[in-house]
């Protein structure tokens, strides 16, 4: 009897602590909604919510920073994935590098990080022949090719670099959790090659943490602010800045979209990392099996 009573003591406790959590956080976000629904008709009033879905600014700065955290992820996930990995298996000494290239963007401001870009990129700078002996040729082949692109490339990659960190660590610690040179090996001896066995073997079993390093980037992206004026490109987090000097209440409603569109993205992540992880974990036999055999 008094096994069960210390377990709804247990659940009850839980529940209270999970309620209180919901209340500090909603608590803010509906006061923020009714300060943007209050305009000058009382509270209830939806013109500033139509002025927003009716400013042509609204759809082209969120296309804009839509289409720049997608690039970012995609850029992000590309990169990092085999690159930890490869170290994890192949080189375990170049761990210290990693982990010193992923601290340095909380020890470079952005401000610093997108002056010294556009300076190397689109300066004089970028033909100096230091600066190409020292990017091993990069510097000047880059600055050539970035002006002849329509899409602020230089700004993906300086966003790349600012999420770094948080991509890093979220893919890193799954990478530590599974065997993965057991499962490399076991892979190997089956026929497997490299890429083979990464994307059927070892990405299905650190997909969550694939995903939580996709959404920590997309919603860095979505809120930057710095780079993005400094690289002259129109986005949502400066549209939201420059309409809450004019706007307050527009701005509040704004505010609520952006918490909004980041929460239906990270509902979106989270029934497939479920689902992807269950797979992994159960058909793991199976999958090594399969690569063996395609």
């Amino acid at each position: 009897m008094q096994q069960p009573m210390s377990h709804w003591r247990g659940l009850l406790a839980a529940r209270l602590a999970l309620g209180l959590v919901l209340l500090y956080l909603l608590i803010p976000l509906a006061a923020t909604l009714v300060f943007g629904l209050s305009g000058g008709h009382g509270w209830g009033d939806l013109s500033a919510l139509s002025a927003v879905f009716g400013d042509p600014d609204f759809w082209l700065t969120l296309l804009t920073s839509l289409g720049l955290a997608a690039g970012t992820t995609l850029l992000v996930v590309l990169l990092l994935t085999p690159t930890v990995y490869q170290v994890r298996l192949r080189l375990p000494q170049g761990r210290f590098l990693l982990e010193a290239l992923a601290l340095l963007p909380f020890a470079v401001p952005p401000i610093v990080l997108g002056t010294g870009l556009l300076q190397e990129y689109n300066g004089a700078a970028a033909s100096s022949p230091l600066v190409a002996l020292l990017s091993l040729g990069l510097v000047p082949l880059l600055s050539n090719v970035f002006p002849l692109l329509d899409i602020p490339l230089l700004l993906v990659c300086a966003y790349v670099i600012v999420a770094l960190p948080f991509a890093y660590r979220a893919i890193d610690n799954s990478l530590r959790a599974v065997d993965v040179r057991g499962l490399t090996e076991a892979a190997a001896s089956l026929g497997a090659g490299w890429w083979q066995t990464l994307l059927q073997v070892i990405l299905p079993n650190i997909w969550p943490g694939v995903l939580t390093a996709a959404l920590l980037t997309f919603s860095t992206v979505m809120g930057e602010l710095t780079l993005a004026s400094l690289f002259n490109t129109y986005t949502f987090p400066i549209y939201l800045n420059m309409t809450g000097q004019n706007d307050p209440h527009r701005a509040a409603l704004l505010a609520v979209l952006s918490f909004l569109l980041t929460l239906f993205c990270v509902l979106g992540m989270v029934p497939g990392s479920r689902l992807q992880a269950g797979a992994g974990r159960a058909a793991l036999p199976g999958q090594i099996e399969g690569a063996g055999l395609r």
